[in-house]
């Protein structure tokens, strides 16, 4: 399978209606890799309407064509992320998520929500090779992430005792069934790597299906364009701003591409990031040593079909570290990288993009 293909999207047979895992409820959404939402194309003068609120811990954005049914979006768009905030947080005592978790070893019924979540994750894990894996939740609770980031303490004497290595390839023997889990034995499930773009893919194939109307959506910087099937040989391409953080964002973005279809997210090691036992930390884990990923790049930004294919190939890019350029063209994945000196590479196929000095705007 291809990186840039993880198979099973929201519209995919056999997934549920709303199949989507969460990302960090109670994180500050200025800390998130940013992917800023430019004017609607269809827009024949001024700023077309936007929708955003917070949820998952994180910003959402939200446009549709021409502003079609934007109200009937966001509320639709709204309903699913509470649902998966309800069935899939690690911060949540009562989530399906966290009874799965408290079960390992056992046949646990859940929600279809989370079921598809899992298997999304899963999907990203094969597709990577382990790269991007959904089994690393005790080394983020023992590393000291074990609430919602507002409430993370920056900076703290509290030790972080992590298991290194981890266990490779646990999650191989995750077990899935229409209604129920079954985790390995210690194994935790952390969802978060898949979950901002796949939250994307969902909302967006939900206004699709439902209402009809093309739509554009970011998620804590996770972006995903749809249109029904009848009108993208027509539609206009959405203009996208990129910044490693929202709050960069603020000072005008450093490059804007456009989008017509599909996802594309960012992956960036300047966000969440904090300190235990007198180590710095981010929630990039490389699951080879246990560690933080310690790679040149501080951003990866990358496009997929969905953005949960763009999430999982930008994560593992931040994971793999200066081999990441070849592996990306390798796998036909048009990206985006910047160092941590602010030097850019960008892999075949990535577009040529409108690059703003900071204070412009879009």
């Amino acid at each position: 399978m291809s990186i840039a293909a993880p198979t099973r999207t929201p519209a995919d047979p056999g997934t549920a209606p709303v199949s989507d895992p969460v990302t960090d409820p109670g994180t500050d959404p200025g800390t998130d890799p940013d992917i800023g939402l430019g004017t609607d194309p269809e827009a024949e003068s001024g700023l077309a309407p936007v929708r955003g609120w917070s949820a998952l811990g994180t910003y959402v954005h939200l446009q549709t064509a021409g502003g079609h049914r934007l109200d009937e979006a966001a509320q639709l768009a709204a309903a699913v992320l509470d649902e998966v905030d309800r069935t899939c947080s690690r911060f949540r005592p009562d989530s399906d998520l966290m009874l799965a978790n408290a079960r390992a070893g056992e046949w646990t019924q859940v929600s279809p929500v989370l079921v598809g979540a899992v298997r999304v994750a899963i999907e990203a894990a094969e597709a990577t090779d382990g790269l991007v894996d959904p089994t690393l939740g005790h080394h983020l609770l023992t590393a000291g992430y074990d609430r919602t980031f507002a409430l993370l303490t920056e900076s703290s004497t509290h030790p972080a005792a992590v298991p290194i290595p981890p266990a490779r390839d646990r999650w191989r023997q995750v077990e899935v069934r229409e209604d129920a889990l079954r985790l390995p034995i210690s194994a935790y499930l952390d969802l978060g790597a898949t979950g901002k773009a796949y939250a994307a893919d969902l909302v967006a194939a939900s206004i699709v299906t439902q209402l009809g109307v093309a739509v554009i959506v970011s998620v804590g910087g996770d972006v995903r364009a749809a249109a029904p099937a009848d009108s993208k040989t027509s539609l206009p391409a959405w203009p996208i701003g990129i910044a490693h953080t929202a709050a960069a964002l603020d000072d005008g973005p450093d490059e804007v591409i456009e989008l017509v279809d599909g996802g594309l997210a960012t992956s960036s090691t300047a966000a969440r990031r904090w300190v235990r036992g007198g180590r710095e930390w981010h929630h990039l884990i490389d699951p080879r040593t246990g560690e933080p990923a310690r790679g040149p790049w501080r951003t990866v930004t990358a496009i997929g079909h969905t953005a949960v294919a763009a999430n999982t190939a930008s994560t593992a890019a931040i994971v793999l570290g200066a081999t990441a350029p070849a592996w990306l063209s390798a796998h036909g994945v048009a990206a985006r990288l910047v160092d941590h000196d602010d030097c850019v590479t960008t892999t075949p196929g990535w577009p040529v993009a409108d690059v703003h000095s900071k204070g412009d705007t879009p």
